[in-house]
């Protein structure tokens, strides 16, 4: 049994002028409910993916370090996460034996092209945080208790 040809194995790999499984590129549209990109999607703004890429666009960290930095989420959910990410491509985990062994987490080039959308995204958030919060509060109260 020899490597498969070239062109088996690169028809998986998207590029900006190729196919995918022998769908054109166009074809990925994330507004299609059939549409794959949709699950790409879900899992790049889940709730702790943007943490963690905000964490290892800092430099790469060790599994508790990450935990400490993302704040409130389980040790369970962390390793979930960083799983998913890892088979998305996002994330490399690299061990190194020991006693314990060390395991550090670093961003793939493909997810360090997510850190700057994220960045622009936590700003964003952080900067408009005060005036949805404000918003949400004339909301709630016109239309949860509207007697008062």
């Amino acid at each position: 049994m020899g490597a498969a040809p070239a062109a088996e194995t690169a028809q998986a790999v998207p590029t900006t002028t190729g196919t995918t499984a022998g769908r054109p590129l166009a074809a990925y549209d994330v507004l299609s409910p059939d549409c794959p990109s949709r699950t790409v999607l879900r899992h790049v703004v889940d709730r702790w993916t943007p943490l963690i890429v905000a964490v290892l666009a800092q430099g790469p960290r060790r599994f508790g370090e990450l935990r400490e930095a993302v704040g409130g989420v389980t040790p369970k959910v962390l390793a979930q996460t960083l799983r998913s990410m890892e088979r998305d491509g996002l994330v490399l985990r690299e061990q190194t034996p020991g006693v314990p062994p060390r395991v550090d987490y670093t961003l793939t080039p493909l997810g360090a092209s997510l850190a700057e959308p994220i960045a622009a995204l936590r700003a964003w958030v952080e900067g408009n945080a005060a005036q949805v919060l404000v918003n949400r509060e004339s909301y709630d109260r016109a239309h949860l208790h509207p007697e008062e």
